[in-house]
């Protein structure tokens, strides 16, 4: 069956606005990732130079993402960098066994708690993220933590302060801007917590000033040895993603996808809808017309060979229209008949009464029949 011009137009316009659509969406997925501090990303405020460095550096560097959130042993070092999506109570508890276990976290972020993703993370850890009165470029270092190498000023380029939510706070101010704290360290089991409240040191422009690389060299001289690095990418939105639901509803093409069946079955469902009563056939409007019927009773009686009942029929026909006008009654004989019509008009008694006879013939053939009828309908 061939499809209508307009059909193949329709599902060429459907198809076109479903690439359309995932392109979109594509591109607005990458503009968002772009916005992170992630190390998918390539755009100054990613953290993908970062990720490569240490993977050449040491050469044991991993990312969270695409599976269930969970530590392992043999992960030594925790990168959190300007998470986008809350740390739920489960993983802050996930992330405090491990660091009790002895693991390094790093986490850092310049939004003010609670409006920050990591703010239940750095509350587990007695910390907070507060709005500084004036934009902080530099910090200058306070602890001889980070000496090796030495570091003198830590790029910052924040407004967010890190502060103490305890009288008698266990971190150490690293690095400040006066009173303004924006690097902090504290002992927490066997492990260590560094906390920022500056992304940029992180960052792939930051990475391009030698302070940010020598502080990365700093904090690595804590990781243990022979264990790896680990990115955090569950909570910038790289979580598993195995349903189909997730699928369709978190990935571009399956947008393309939705979207694709939405308008497919809007357009049957607009194909479909009856605006008005619906026209009839031709074939069911059509009616037989007087003459089908006549030449199929014809036909039958003909093929039944029912030639006297025909007769028959006629006969009391023709009596009905030439006495009906005058009121003469149809049960009178033939010869009473005729002599009643006859003394109401003139007519030739002698045919009329001949032809009436004949036709209640017995033997009366096909062809004498038409004859009669033919001198019947000169008569009357």
């Amino acid at each position: 069956m061939k499809l209508r011009l307009e059909l193949i137009l329709l599902i060429a316009l459907f198809a076109g606005l479903g690439l359309f659509a995932a392109y979109s969406a594509e591109q607005s997925g990458q503009r968002t990732i772009d916005a992170r501090v992630t190390s998918f990303s390539s755009t100054d405020n990613g953290a993908l130079a970062l990720y490569r460095w240490l993977t050449r550096v040491t050469g044991q560097v991993d990312r969270l993402a695409y599976r269930p959130f969970a530590l392992t042993p043999n992960d030594g070092l925790l990168f959190v960098l300007g998470p986008s999506e809350r740390y739920q109570p489960a993983q802050v508890e996930t992330v405090v066994e491990w660091v009790k276990a002895g693991g390094v976290l790093v986490v850092a972020d310049n939004v003010p708690s609670p409006q920050s993703a990591v703010s239940p993370l750095l509350a587990a850890f007695d910390l907070k993220l507060i709005m500084s009165e004036r934009r902080i470029t530099t910090a200058a270092v306070l602890h001889p933590a980070l000496g090796a190498p030495p570091v003198a000023r830590v790029p910052a380029y924040t407004r967010t302060a890190l502060v103490a939510t305890t009288p008698l706070p266990a971190f150490a101010p690293l690095a400040a801007d006066g009173a303004t704290t924006i690097l902090a360290g504290q002992r927490f089991g066997d492990g260590y917590v560094f906390a920022l409240s500056s992304v940029h040191p992180f960052t792939n422009e930051g990475l391009r000033k030698s302070e940010s690389a020598a502080l990365v060299l700093n904090l690595l001289r804590w990781l243990p040895p022979g264990e790896r690095i680990v990115f955090d990418e569950f909570h910038h939105g790289f979580g598993p993603s195995t349903d189909l639901r997730s699928l369709l509803l978190s990935n571009p093409l399956g947008w393309a996808i939705l979207y694709s069946v939405a308008i497919a079955g809007l357009y049957i469902l607009a194909g479909s809808r009856r605006f008005a009563r619906p026209l009839p056939l031709r074939s069911e409007a059509a009616r037989r017309s007087s003459v089908e019927f006549i030449d199929s009773m014809a036909g039958m009686l003909r093929r039944a060979k029912q030639i006297t009942y025909a007769a028959e029929h006629y006969r009391h026909m023709l009596r009905r229209r030439l006495g009906q006008p005058y009121g003469i009654s149809l049960v009178l004989d033939d010869d009473a008949f005729v002599a009643e019509l006859a003394a109401i008009r003139p007519i030739d008694r002698t045919a009329l009464s001949r032809v009436l006879a004949e036709l209640r013939r017995p033997d009366l053939s096909e062809a004498e029949l038409l004859n009669l009828v033919a001198e019947a309908d000169r008569i009357g």
